[in-house]
């Protein structure tokens, strides 16, 4: 078994040796592992400060200021035409906001999917249940594992998931996420019709159902402040004056894409 960490950064300077640091000290010594960074667009030094690391675990990838759905898209691509990947092997999508903190984190997922063999996607962090409400879509009975930004700021419209708590959900939501990689050889990539970000974890958790598997929350230790922004961070980006009519067009666009689905989950 290997393991594979895909992280699309987007001028991170002020964290990204902390993201990184996180993943080095999250992943055993007993299995192998790989981090793909995917330089998307960087106009600040975080390539370079995760240069200093001279890490022969890490690669760089590069990518236009693409976003997240086909920067993770071109790290699976990488895996896919280069690492020779094995069935079982593990496949960590983590934002460039995330700091993981649980140790062995490559043993307790290989383990949770030798323990649980129909598992699809599993989110360290959200879930939720989706339905279809006129061409549009709405979201329902939230989780979140109280490593996660709700529980951070203390809001209580969701069920809260403990410490190493697995809890099934129609619908898992990054990040960080883990799934083995003949999950994404049957369900595919990322759709990249959903670019540059949006609902495309529901779209991966629907296509799952769809092949008969179940997604969960698994709450493991991880940290990732709302405070330190997203992978957009300054709030006037073109990205994110758009952020809601993306995922408005989004929703409506999965409720056409999987209209069979929703007809079967809504009666």
């Amino acid at each position: 078994m290997k393991s594979f960490f895909i992280v699309p950064v987007f001028n991170k300077e002020h964290l990204i040796a902390e993201v990184y640091k996180g993943i080095a000290l999250s992943v055993s010594e007993e299995y192998p592992h790989t981090k793909i960074f995917i330089i998307d667009g960087c106009t600040d030094k975080s390539e370079k400060i995760l240069k200093e690391f001279k890490d022969p675990n890490s690669i760089f990838l590069f990518a236009d200021n693409v976003h997240e759905i086909r920067s993770l898209n071109i790290g699976l691509d990488y895996i896919k035409d280069n690492c020779n990947p094995s069935p079982e092997d593990l496949i960590f999508t983590v934002q460039d906001d995330v700091i993981l903190q649980e140790n062995d984190i490559d043993i307790r997922f290989k383990e949770l999917f030798e323990e649980y063999t129909d598992l699809g996607y599993v989110s360290m962090r959200l879930g939720s249940k989706l339905s279809k409400a006129g061409n549009t879509l709405n979201e329902s009975s939230l989780i979140e594992s109280e490593f996660g930004h709700w529980a951070h700021l203390g809001l209580n419209h969701f069920t809260k998931v403990g410490h190493t708590e697995i809890m099934e959900t129609e619908i898992a939501v990054r990040s960080p996420t883990c799934m083995e990689w003949k999950r994404y050889v049957e369900a595919g990539f990322y759709d990249d019709n959903l670019a540059p970000c949006g609902y495309d974890c529901h779209d991966m958790s629907i296509r799952l159902n769809k092949l008969g598997y179940r997604n969960c929350v698994y709450a493991l230790k991880y940290q990732s402040d709302p405070n330190w922004g997203t992978m957009r961070e300054k709030p006037d980006t073109d990205y994110n004056i758009k952020t809601g009519d993306n995922y408005e067009r989004n929703r409506q666009y999965l409720v056409k894409k999987h209209n069979d689905y929703f007809g079967r989950t809504n009666e």
